[in-house]
């Protein structure tokens, strides 16, 4: 008697979910050795990337987020993201909160059964059973995702284009961060990011390689821009990242990383490294201090003053265009298979992912969030009209814009008589800001 393949899945499932047995697809622990303990066989290794809906899951994980929030009858459970090199994975567990959530804590390393489910569009872990698993067992970097790209032909390429500055005194300095094994150790490993855009190791070395090539384009396309210091700017904008940073057992800020911010950590790094140089140009050496605090672009996300000159400026953009690039990559791959995106809150809207349908409106298309109006929400208007402010009789449209009109935080008159900030814009706390 032969039963069709899915009909035997489903027995599988069924029975490992009421009987506890595990017969048919196990996940076992991720797939080399460094993820599970010396001398264990594993005959089906599994990753994050490969769990699919209804697999039973038998394996180890690093745990990169940890929350308890409440249910909707007010009983608590634990929220998890879960990671490999792989990627990251959602987790719940339902039973059992108050004694499971004091055995481990983010950061640490766990062991768990359970059952990959559905859930609006995304897989995530029915968690059964979870304990922590010594560090000791496992080897770190195989639980952190990494550059796919070849570290030593990306720091040959930085190399490269380093070399090319015509300033002498410049070029030597830069080349020798590169010669510093501890700082090169540093520069290589770390990521660029938390989390948002090359969040994995060697990702600061792959943001900072994307930045030089960019500025070098852009410096043959604008020869007008002084090409040495914007390749200098491009190097240096993030070397406070390897300060910031830390990434043993997963990415998270360190303590000068949130006291200080890898902007103010990399002009003193910098102003160090030009202290010992006297033959680079004062001029120069300010400049370059100036692009570094300034490459966020704007107060509110960080940057305790904004681009000066034209260098600073394309460095802004450049920074900008490579973090933005990237994450919509890894959103690509992360939420690969559906049309449109979850709703992405760093972007305020929905992400394309696929081919739109030539004409009217695609039903498959996810709605908006319920407090977030759509792409195409109409104008805003005032007091319920529907008449658009700047279609407004123009009487109207004077008398909105009078500064009574309207709530002005407290403020002084100038000797022309406009209204002036009683405050200069506050730069907030940078680990609280948008990654970039």
């Amino acid at each position: 008697m032969h039963f069709r393949q899915d009909t035997l899945n489903h027995l599988t499932w069924f029975r490992w979910l009421f009987f506890g047995e595990t017969r048919g697809k196990v996940a076992g622990w991720p797939g080399t050795a460094g993820n599970r303990e010396k001398g264990d066989a594993v005959a089906d290794p599994i990753f994050v990337n490969t769990i699919k809906d209804r697999d039973a899951i038998k394996a180890r994980f690093l745990v990169h987020h940890k929350t308890i929030p409440l249910n909707k009858n007010g009983k608590p459970y634990l929220a998890l993201v879960l990671m490999d090199r792989t990627g990251t994975i959602e987790a719940r567990v339902w039973e059992n909160v108050d004694t499971v959530a004091p055995t481990f804590e983010v950061g640490d390393f766990v062991e768990l059964d359970g059952m990959a489910l559905a859930y609006q569009g995304k897989v995530q872990l029915k968690v059964h059973t979870i304990r922590p698993v010594p560090a000791s067992a496992v080897h770190p970097e195989d639980y952190l995702p990494c550059s796919s790209k070849d570290k030593k032909a990306m720091l040959d390429r930085l190399r490269a284009l380093l070399s090319s500055i015509q300033l002498a005194p410049l070029r030597e300095l830069l080349l020798d961060r590169l010669d510093d094994e501890a700082f090169a150790a540093a520069f290589t490993r770390a990521p660029a990011a938390k989390s948002i855009h090359h969040a994995m190791l060697s990702g600061l070395l792959e943001h900072t390689l994307s930045a030089c090539e960019l500025a070098d384009r852009i410096a043959a396309l604008y020869p007008h821009l002084e090409r040495d210091l914007l390749l200098a700017g491009a190097f240096l904008h993030d070397v406070g990242k390897t300060r910031e940073l830390a990434s043993e057992t997963g990415f998270d800020y360190t303590d000068e990383g949130r006291l200080v911010g890898h902007l103010v950590l990399g002009a003193m790094m910098f102003g160090e490294w030009a202290a010992a140089r006297p033959d680079l140009p004062a001029g120069v050496a300010l400049k370059i201090t100036h692009m570094i605090l300034s490459h966020h672009g704007s107060y509110e996300f960080g940057s305790p003053k904004r681009p000066k000159f034209a260098e600073a400026m394309v460095l802004n953009f450049i920074d900008e265009l490579d973090s933005k690039i990237e994450t919509f990559h890894e959103l690509t791959r992360r939420e690969s298979g559906q049309k449109w995106s979850s709703y992405q809150k760093l972007f305020d809207r929905f992400i394309l992912l696929g081919t739109p349908e030539p004409a009217g409106v695609d039903p498959a298309a996810p709605a908006p969030a319920a407090d977030k109006p759509a792409d195409d929400s109409p104008p805003r208007t005032r007091r319920g009209r529907e008449t658009p402010l700047t279609q407004q009789p123009f009487a109207q449209l004077d008398a909105s814009l009078k500064p009574e009109a309207r709530p002005v935080a407290p403020a002084t008159r100038n000797q022309l008589g406009f209204f002036a900030s009683a405050q200069p814009p506050q730069s907030p706390d940078e680990a609280d800001l948008p990654e970039i």
